[in-house]
């Protein structure tokens, strides 16, 4: 079988590289080794008549250049803006809620402190300017940190404790703020480079407005799907159980990939959507690269602390801050358990002592007061992204038991909120760091294929042409790095047909 280029793994980024070759003109084949496409952004149904985000579950930075040009919109792509943004409980009865209304955010926020409300409106503007520098250099083919003015550069190679302390005084607002600049990121909110990861996570127009986040109907397993469907339509091949053991060399350049089966596919082009290090330490063979580029990608960082836990309920949870079992508007934003930045540096600092944190860093997403598809009548499901739970933690290897105890210490945090939430589970399913390798092959669980900290952003994120001849790098390993974009992919397609153009 020969095409003229094959794409490693399903995940967004190989379906978006593969549906612009795809359209053109390029035969193109994708092979994925799970029986599902999509990668970590699939919709599962773990109990009869649920469907959940298994790993990816929000939407926003997904690049509206994609959504346009694939006409995502005609292939069953439907997103929507939370109606609300985030929503922290605290012990004392009070809680801090933050929507799209100007108003009544500065009700909420005088609650605590009338001086944070001109600091708040001064955050959120230079939050979402720094997120509009990002955006715009999403799909750049040659992105360089060095293009932004040396006070921007300072602001994000700084914390995302010291950004927001500059401008706000509350404690829990405070926490609010900086809790996107820690996502999906073995750092804490004192860290240096922290305030670019919270400018990355405020990059996104998906929805025409800088920063907003929001759900996709039917689960984050209809991006994945829109996108195959745009692949498929221009021509696109796409196979599912089709594990890739290697790719094949000669004469210095890819020639194609060999499967597990011993089948052998042949292309002059191969795109990894996997990560640096499986792309290059696993499917690459060694004596294709120098020393020097894979002691670099040894010394890649990219040590996952990231633990997701589902949960199947009966009734959504009930918080003594604001009680009622009847869909709120907090029930649709963003949960947090952090009253302080304190709170989220004892978590990090926790895990880095060697084991997991005791009080750790909580997101909760509930979609399912907003999509009554994704559970049964009557049923709720939240979606819960925590940390810091690191995959090579210091008390030996994961086991099922820990996974269960770390889902249990979640499950107690937010039961101290709402009291009913432990007997409203009705299932549950619990991901850890092991967990997100083995499903999503995300080498050390890492959800954004390494560290979007400075030294492994812009010009120092791998580059999509790689040092092997007709080799590129499609996923998040390459700029922009993680979350739900497409740009990789984007970027990967437009490299490839450059240089195909200049072999002809």
């Amino acid at each position: 079988m020969a095409y003229d280029a094959i794409v490693i793994g399903s995940g967004h980024n190989g379906l978006v590289a593969a549906a612009y070759l795809a359209r053109a003109g390029c035969s193109v084949c994708v092979l994925e080794r799970s029986d599902v496409i999509g990668g970590a952004t699939i919709s599962e149904h773990p109990w009869p008549g649920w469907t959940v985000s298994t790993a990816s579950y929000v939407c926003s930075l997904l690049h509206p250049k994609v959504i346009a040009d694939l006409d995502l919109a005609s292939h069953g792509y439907a997103a929507y803006r939370k109606p609300a943004a985030a929503f922290t409980p605290l012990l004392d009865g009070r809680s801090l809620l933050l929507t799209r209304d100007a108003a009544a955010n500065a009700a909420e926020i005088a609650i605590f402190s009338q001086r944070d409300l001109d600091g708040f409106r001064c955050l959120e503007a230079e939050r979402d300017r720094l997120g509009g520098l990002i955006f715009d250099a999403l799909d750049a083919d040659a992105p360089s940190f060095g293009s932004f003015d040396r006070a921007t550069q300072a602001t994000m190679q700084g914390s995302v404790a010291d950004f927001v302390r500059r401008y706000v005084e509350t404690p829990v607002l405070q926490a609010e703020c900086v809790n996107d600049g820690l996502i999906g990121t073995y750092a804490g909110p004192e860290t240096p480079g922290t305030a670019y990861v919270l400018a990355h996570h405020n990059a996104g127009r998906a929805f025409g407005v800088q920063g907003a986040w929001g759900f996709v109907r039917g689960g984050m397993g209809a991006v994945s799907a829109a996108i195959a469907s745009a692949a498929r339509a221009a021509g696109a091949e796409i196979r599912h159980s089709a594990a890739v053991s290697r790719v094949l060399v000669r004469s210095g350049s890819a020639i194609g990939v060999a499967l597990d089966d011993g089948t052998e596919v042949s292309a002059p082009v191969v795109l990894s959507n996997a990560d640096p290090k499986t792309t290059f330490l696993r499917l690459t063979p060694r004596d294709a690269l120098d020393d020097a580029f894979v002691r670099r990608v040894e010394d890649w960082s990219s040590t996952g602390v990231a633990l997701k836990v589902n949960l199947a309920l009966g009734e959504l949870p009930n918080f003594t801050c604001r009680p009622g079992l009847n869909a709120q508007p907090h029930h649709s934003a963003t949960l947090h358990v952090a009253d302080s930045i304190e709170y989220l540096q004892a978590a990090y600092e926790d895990a880095r002592s060697g084991t997991v944190s005791r009080a750790p860093l909580i997101e909760g997403y509930m979609q399912s007061p907003t999509d009554e598809s994704i559970a049964p009548k009557g049923k709720q499901l939240l979606s819960i992204f925590a940390q810091y739970f690191p995959y090579d933690r210091g008390d030996g290897p994961w086991t099922t038991a820990m996974a269960e105890a770390a889902a249990d210490t979640i499950v107690a945090s937010l039961a101290r909120f709402a009291p009913n939430l432990p007997n409203a589970i009705e299932a549950r399913q619990i991901l850890a760091p092991p967990d997100l390798e083995r499903r999503f092959g995300l080498s050390g669980g890492h959800i954004f294929h390494g560290e979007l900290l400075p030294g492994q952003i812009f010009e120092n994120r791998f580059s999509t042409r790689t040092p092997l001849r007709g080799l590129y790098l499609c996923g998040s390993g390459a700029h922009p790095g993680g979350c739900v974009t497409g740009a990789p992919g984007l970027r990967a397609s437009r490299a490839v047909l450059a240089d195909l153009a200049v072999r002809s």
